[in-house]
């Protein structure tokens, strides 16, 4: 016998469900629209939504319907992000392992994102060969992420700095970094696109390294560690980091909370992305706290974007407050 799918067996409970559920709560046309919409964010026939519309059309229901004039009060159908090229199957469950985990999951069944770095740009996660390993188990081959950060302290030399681009400064003026703890000379963002290219440099051969590969990279972008106040050197790094990855025929994506992000790249920056002379879009990761798996499913359909006309991939969550981050794949 062939299964139903999800949404014909959900849509088959609403069509049965439907003559008493609105004889008895009264549907308004926003909880219609609402359950029409989750339908056809599951790419539902538009036979099944019309008959569901149907049977949720009784004189009962105390609003009009949404083919009515009362359109204007029904919100809008909520939509899947454009997941194309995702290596994750969507609604599938995962975990990112990192230098400082503290308990591993069961890896079968799922995917997992490994961290090359240790935290910061330029410091390895010696546990990155045996997570790997580990993260072959699952479903899914594993991808990988890399810390990055801006050019100060013991990490932003000249080797790190001068090329590939060639840049009349290095740096300027001083300035104080807190999360550096000390003052240091503000780099341009010249050779701020340097330190980030060869920051995922440098990871990308580490990685081979020890045998890790991957087609997929995060870029993890988090307020804890240094940044500068002109956004414009940040997003030198950042854009320096793809394009390095980009060279290998690896698409990168971005891991940040969209406050952070704001405050690290500014509302205006785009990453660009090129691989064999296509332009592609970089997709964002984010996370919501802790919250049960459904919110974070719906933070796929909902969730804002970090970044201007780029698809939501993972949402990142935490069953309880000692949990191990959990991820689930739009």
């Amino acid at each position: 016998m062939r299964r139903r799918s999800f949404v014909q067996t959900a849509a088959f409970a609403l069509m049965m469900a439907a003559p008493s559920l609105a004889s008895a709560a009264g549907l308004t046309s926003s909880q219609v629209g609402a359950i029409l919409g989750l339908l056809r964010a599951f790419s539902a026939p538009e036979t099944v939504i019309a008959s569901v519309a149907g049977a949720l059309g009784g004189s009962s229901i105390s609003d009009p319907l949404p083919n009515s004039a009362a359109t204007s009060s029904i919100p809008a159908p909520l939509t899947r992000p454009d997941t194309t090229g995702s290596p994750y199957r969507s609604g599938s469950l995962g975990y990112d392992l990192s230098f400082n985990t503290r308990s591993y999951p069961d890896a079968s069944g799922g995917f997992m994102v490994v961290g090359v770095t240790a935290g910061k740009a330029y410091v390895y996660n010696n546990r990155l060969h045996s997570e790997y390993a580990l993260a072959q188990f699952g479903a899914t081959l594993p991808t990988l992420y890399l810390n990055l950060n801006a050019p100060y302290g013991s990490t932003a030399t000249s080797e790190h700095m001068s090329a590939p681009r060639t840049c009349d400064v290095l740096f300027g003026a001083t300035t104080t970094s807190r999360a550096s703890g000390g003052t240091y000379p503000e780099p341009s963002a010249c050779a701020s696109y340097n330190y980030g290219y060869n920051a995922a440099k440098s990871a990308y051969r580490h990685a081979n390294s020890v045998g890790v590969s991957s087609f997929f990279w995060w870029l993890d972008i988090e307020e804890e560690n240094s940044w500068s106040i002109d956004t414009a050197v940040n997003d030198a790094v950042i854009q320096g980091a793809i394009d390095f990855l980009n060279t290998e025929g690896v698409r990168a994506g971005i891991y940040s909370m969209p406050y952070m992000w704001r405050r690290i790249a500014g509302t205006a920056f785009v990453p660009a992305q090129t691989i064999a002379k296509e332009n592609i879009t970089t997709p964002t990761w984010f996370p919501i706290g802790v919250a049960s798996q459904v919110k974070a499913t719906n933070a796929c359909l909902t969730g804002s974007m970090l970044i201007p006309g780029s698809p939501v991939w993972i949402i990142q969550y935490e069953a309880s407050p000692t949990a191990v981050d959990q991820n689930i794949a739009c």
